[in-house]
């Protein structure tokens, strides 16, 4: 079976660059996209692809931090990491 092949497109965005990598499909897709697009249209379709990149980003940082949460308290319970006794009283 061969290997998928994944070109870099990069996509100028309003305010930042996109590096997708994608298969031929996608690139020939946005190739398309863009070359029939009016002036607006262009902006317009700029302005959803930062909205969905962003959130993208968003809930990747969220689930990162929600299974880092999760393995930190496993930990946590697992490793004995406090010193024994009773804790000092603070003033």
């Amino acid at each position: 079976m061969a290997k998928a092949h994944y070109s870099k497109i990069d996509i100028k965005l309003e305010t930042s660059k996109i590096n997708l990598y994608a298969g031929s499909r996608i690139a020939a897709a946005v190739e398309e996209l863009a070359k029939n697009m009016t002036l607006y249209e262009g902006v317009r379709y700029a302005q959803i692809l930062e909205a969905v990149y962003r959130q993208g980003k968003k809930d990747g940082a969220s689930e990162a931090f929600e299974a880092v949460g999760k393995n930190l308290k496993a930990a946590e319970l697992a490793i004995p990491h406090k010193n024994p006794g009773r804790p000092k009283k603070h003033k």
